[in-house]
């Protein structure tokens, strides 16, 4: 029986956790990206180094061209709830928000297109959950105890 697969999403990714993960672990380019955005030049090059070791190594998630269509379907559906929620007049989002939930919902696709099992403390994996039955998610707290 083979053993689950995992990524870790943006929220409980350490440097020192990443560096530190064995071959059941999956990396997201998706995750990746956005730690890279926002750290030093030494940290960067670290980031980089492990994204080119789990490219090699087959370990490296990326989101493919046939992702785009579910996960807009997704973001499209998630609007829908959030428009039917505020009685027909959609909530202003910040485009932080907008941006956020874009990537959310790619590291969601491709994960679940490779059967890896999301490890995250943010709920908007929920609402993708609901409509994207193939996600698999476990919360934080329970995959550290």
């Amino acid at each position: 029986m083979a053993h689950p697969r995992y990524l870790f999403d943006t929220n409980i990714v350490t440097l020192h956790r990443l560096a530190a993960l064995d071959k059941r672990f999956q990396m997201s380019a998706v995750v990746l990206s956005e730690l890279m955005t926002a750290t030093e030049p030494e940290e960067y090059e670290v980031y980089k180094a492990l994204w080119l070791g789990g490219e090699r190594e087959g370990r490296l998630i990326v989101p493919a061209a046939a992702d785009w269509l579910p996960a807009a379907r997704i973001l499209h559906l998630l609007a829908q709830d959030r428009k039917k929620k505020a009685r027909g007049k959609s909530p202003r989002r910040t485009p932080t928000a907008k941006q956020e939930l874009v990537m959310d919902v790619l590291i969601a696709v491709s994960a679940a297109r490779e059967g890896v099992t999301v490890v995250t403390n943010d709920s908007d994996f929920e609402a993708i959950r609901y409509y994207h039955k193939k996600l698999k998610i476990k919360g934080g707290a329970e995959f550290f105890t």
